[in-house]
């Protein structure tokens, strides 16, 4: 079986023409660089059943799917979560991401002046 290369873009700001897609244009370039090129796209918004759907698709196939978007930090972007159930995993803290995220709001608060407490937004 012949492995396709596809992409998935997701974000209601792609769908609503709040942002253009800069992705796709951007993965066609790196793949055409090597050689190859990309097979589809499936654009998704922020919904997330919608993208677990997609990323179980992607996930089932014998394809290479690259995936855009949506990994944010605002509460509309579910691709982490998401990912975890289409895979049937627990989405889970890696301990050294932890780390530089602790270490990283320590430096923050001392920028700012202010004491570090881990519940402070």
């Amino acid at each position: 079986m012949n492995s396709h290369i596809g992409l998935i873009i997701v974000g209601d700001e792609i769908l609503s023409g709040k942002r253009a897609d800069k992705h796709m244009p951007k993965v066609i370039e790196l793949l055409s660089a090597r050689g190859l090129a990309l097979s589809y796209a499936d654009y998704v918004g922020d919904c997330p059943e919608r993208i677990t759907a997609t990323l179980h698709r992607a996930f089932s196939s014998a394809d290479i799917v690259f995936s855009c978007g949506g990994i944010g930090a605002t509460p509309d972007d579910h691709t982490r979560q998401c990912a975890a159930r289409a895979l049937g995993v627990d989405l889970v803290l890696h301990p050294q991401a932890e780390v530089l995220i602790r270490e990283r709001m320590q430096d923050t608060a001392r920028e700012q002046g202010v004491p570090y407490e881990t519940d402070r937004p």
